[in-house]
């Protein structure tokens, strides 16, 4: 059957004669397909990750497996960056997709909205850190403790104990 004779649509796998061979000797040593498999992922030194999509995988007694099909370099700074525009786009709404609006993809966009969102975050945190604090009723040293641990302002660490009713463990869990 040639390519012209391929329907369109249709779902062909072009085997070479290396994976034909492979996949004989591969039934020859009885190994079981294992069923249900959509991505095998292989991570290499220096972070390069492959991956190969809708494998053919096979499993042998002995709990080692063959995995046959196309493997592609898997980029993951890529993939986090759609992942980070779906998230961005989810959270804005639909307002901003209309046919006026160009949406910038590139990652330093990307980035350049994260900061701004964590800006905006740190700028709400800000006016709770303003307010004026009374210590009553609480340990100095146990204040000190949760600043320190978790890295917050005084006036965080005191709401989260007077939240907990003066149990540091829970404050600090909060805060962390």
């Amino acid at each position: 059957m040639s390519v012209e004779e391929i329907p369109q649509g249709a779902e062909v796998n072009i085997i070479s004669k290396n994976e034909k061979k492979s996949r004989e000797i591969v039934k020859k040593f009885n190994l079981k397909q294992v069923k249900g498999i959509s991505r095998v992922t292989f991570k290499q030194k220096g972070n390069v990750i492959y991956a190969i999509d809708e494998p053919d995988v096979y499993k042998s007694a002995a709990g080692t497996y063959v995995v046959f099909g196309e493997a592609k370099v898997d980029d993951m700074t890529q993939r986090l960056a759609a992942q980070a525009q779906q998230q961005a786009a989810s959270s804005t709404g639909d307002s901003q997709t209309t046919e006026d609006s160009v949406v910038d993809k590139s990652p330093e966009s990307i980035t350049a909205d994260l900061e701004k969102a964590s800006l905006n975050t740190n700028k709400a945190d800000e006016v709770v850190d303003e307010e004026d604090v009374n210590e009553d009723g609480l340990d100095p040293s146990d204040i000190d403790i949760i600043v320190e641990q978790t890295q917050v302002s005084r006036a965080k660490a005191i709401a989260a104990l007077r939240k907990h009713k003066n149990d540091m463990v829970n404050a600090i869990m909060e805060l962390s």
